[in-house]
């Protein structure tokens, strides 16, 4: 067995999908009647575990395309353990840490709606990774929702998507500072849904040492394209994960 058969199945059981529950219009009372609110829910991003059952780290502009976050909005993280055909939710219950200047967010769990389950957390390190470093990627690509099931309080009860998790492997392309911080260019593209799912690196104990994020602009003779990905390091956190109680190697 290759090691990314042994590594993808390991890293995909610690990684959820976010979804996004946004007021896009408040209920209303017009001329006497009740005008009902509106809502979108979407899955704007990927995160993955990193204690478990109780913090996931994931990119910041995942909240609201890089806006400050809504906070009438309600998020929930859901996974597809073996990407099989059960789903399971878990409500995100508190944001410990939002830092939009390195476009990183730590996300607090709360208990799964489904006694009996769990995620959990992968390894991270802070090593800095050499140019042609082997990595690997997981993250949802974003489903189309065909229909969602909401209380009154407008609290996820389940939902009609197809959501499954993909894996991409690549190495590091490039790396530089950017602002005092470290960035790493991937060979690897990802679909829309996947921003903030872990990179990590096939070393000989795999772990995240960073995060899908964005990429570089180019300018190209039919105008500014889509270049290379990247995603900053995880030493940005580096002390406020270490105080989570994050298995650091």
């Amino acid at each position: 067995m290759s090691q990314l058969e042994k590594v993808i199945p390991t890293i995909r059981e610690s990684v959820a999908a976010i979804l996004r529950i946004h007021v896009m219009q408040p209920s209303k009372i017009k001329k006497g009647h009740e005008i009902p609110v509106k809502v979108r829910a979407s899955v704007a991003g990927s995160a993955f575990c990193v204690v478990p059952d109780r913090f996931l780290v994931t990119a910041y502009h995942v909240f609201n395309g890089g806006k400050t976050r809504d906070t009438k909005d309600k998020f929930y993280a859901i996974i597809v353990p073996k990407n099989g055909d059960p789903a399971f939710h878990f409500p995100i219950v508190g944001f410990p840490i939002e830092r939009p200047d390195f476009d990183l967010a730590v996300l607090e769990l709360g208990p799964c709606a489904t006694n009996g389950i769990h995620i959990p957390a992968v390894d991270v390190t802070f090593t800095p990774q050499l140019d042609g470093s082997r990595v690997v990627t997981v993250g949802f690509p974003s489903p189309e929702i065909v229909s969602v099931n909401l209380d009154k309080q407008l609290n996820y009860l389940g939902g009609q998507f197809f959501l499954k998790s993909h894996a991409n492997e690549g190495i590091v392309s490039a790396q530089y500072i950017i602002g005092g911080t470290q960035v790493y260019e991937l060979n690897v593209g990802w679909h829309h849904g996947e921003s903030g799912g872990p990179i990590v690196s096939l070393s000989d104990h795999p772990a995240v040492f960073s995060l899908m994020q964005h990429y570089r602009n180019i300018q190209s003779p039919h105008g500014t394209v889509a270049g290379p990905h990247r995603g900053c390091s995880l030493v940005a956190l580096q002390g406020e994960l270490k105080s989570l109680g994050i298995n650091e190697i």
